[in-house]
């Protein structure tokens, strides 16, 4: 009522005490408004009592009408945008808030996918290291294997020369006792000489040297059949080593082939070993990107929704103190258009 606290200045300021005619009248009338604002009424009551002109308390109290209508209504105005603005900004971070929540389900959706295929890519890493070890323990096997049979081949080889040495040079030797001119006695010392050769070139208990030991009569028949037995011998020592060299060089082969067909595997896995231990940093930097914005999100959301509950909080208190400043307003309005319509109807009727 700060209008009407001026009114009373001004009607203070009024010292005649004449009444005019009709006056006593309207002071009941304007005591009998029932109002909450009393220092209105009483002030127009002190007006008149004092001798006011009811023309001018007419004019002031329309005045202060107006006044009050426009500031009424210029609130309104203010209140219709000041609410719309706040529904607007509600409008808004309730939508902000569902996108934020919807991306926050897809980017929990992502994560969980990516996750599953980490596990999958690091379950392919274990399986490349697995076999690139299996094949590292193959190579080094075969390694130690072909080794071994190299040796053993060689083994076996400088044996049969040894013993095809032999032959070559105990065969001639009783080719030669058979054709001997000096007969029994000279083939007799040849059997001991050849048989002490054989033990020393290829043991004690090598078969041949037994066979010639054991041999009672050694004479040309007997020569000759054993020089068959040891060409034969010798024929198969030279077919045996034959067959240990072709199957020494097939070996190699093999051995290489192996070699040859680990080292593509070995270089297959391993490509496939660097494109997957690069597939996974790459999916591990996503995730962490990921993550780093999903902890953006949750923020946004929970800023968000404070927001939010802080403008809807806001927003209800400004419309109930609109509603109670409007109110208030609506009752001075009702109590100054009563005063107005009695002091302009008395002055009418008094004009009369």
């Amino acid at each position: 009522m700060k209008a009407v606290l001026i009114l009373g200045l001004i009607i203070f300021g009024i010292t005649a005490v004449e009444l005019e005619s009709g006056v006593p009248i309207l002071l009941k009338e304007i005591k009998a408004i029932k109002t909450e604002h009393t220092e209105f009424t009483f002030l127009l009551d002190l007006e008149l009592s004092q001798g006011g002109k009811v023309s001018e308390v007419v004019s002031l109290v329309g005045d202060l009408l107006e006044q009050m209508k426009r500031d009424q209504l210029n609130d309104d105005l203010e209140y219709a945008h000041r609410t719309t603005t706040l529904g607007l900004d509600i409008e808004w971070l309730i939508i902000v808030l569902r996108n934020l929540t919807k991306e926050r389900q897809d980017k929990n959706n992502q994560l969980s996918e990516l996750n599953q295929i980490l596990v999958g890519l690091q379950q392919q890493l274990d399986a490349l290291t697995e076999q690139l070890n299996i094949l590292n323990g193959k190579e080094e096997s075969l390694r130690q294997t072909r080794a071994q049979e190299a040796a053993s081949y060689q083994a076996r080889q400088e044996n049969n020369s040894k013993v095809l040495a032999a032959l070559n040079e105990i065969i001639p030797k009783l080719q030669v006792a058979v054709f001997d001119q000096e007969g029994k006695s000279l083939l007799q010392t040849e059997q001991f000489e050849i048989v002490e050769k054989i033990k020393r070139e290829l043991g004690h208990n090598h078969p041949i040297a037994i066979m010639v030991a054991l041999t009672t009569k050694f004479d040309v028949p007997t020569v000759k059949r054993i020089i068959d037995k040891l060409d034969h011998i010798r024929n198969a020592v030279i077919a045996l080593m034959q067959q240990e060299d072709e199957q020494e060089t097939q070996s190699q082969i093999t051995f290489q082939t192996v070699l040859q067909e680990i080292a593509e595997l070995r270089e297959r896995f391993s490509k496939d070993f660097e494109i997957t231990s690069q597939l996974i940093k790459k999916r591990t930097n996503d995730k962490v990107l990921l993550e780093k914005r999903l902890t953006i999100i949750n923020r946004d959301l929970s800023l968000t929704e404070q927001l939010l509950i802080q403008t809807r909080e806001y927003k209800e208190q400004y419309d109930a103190a609109y509603a109670v400043r409007k109110g208030k307003r609506i009752s001075e309005i009702k109590t100054v258009q009563q005063a107005y319509d009695l002091v302009e109807n008395h002055a009418k009727k008094h004009k009369q």
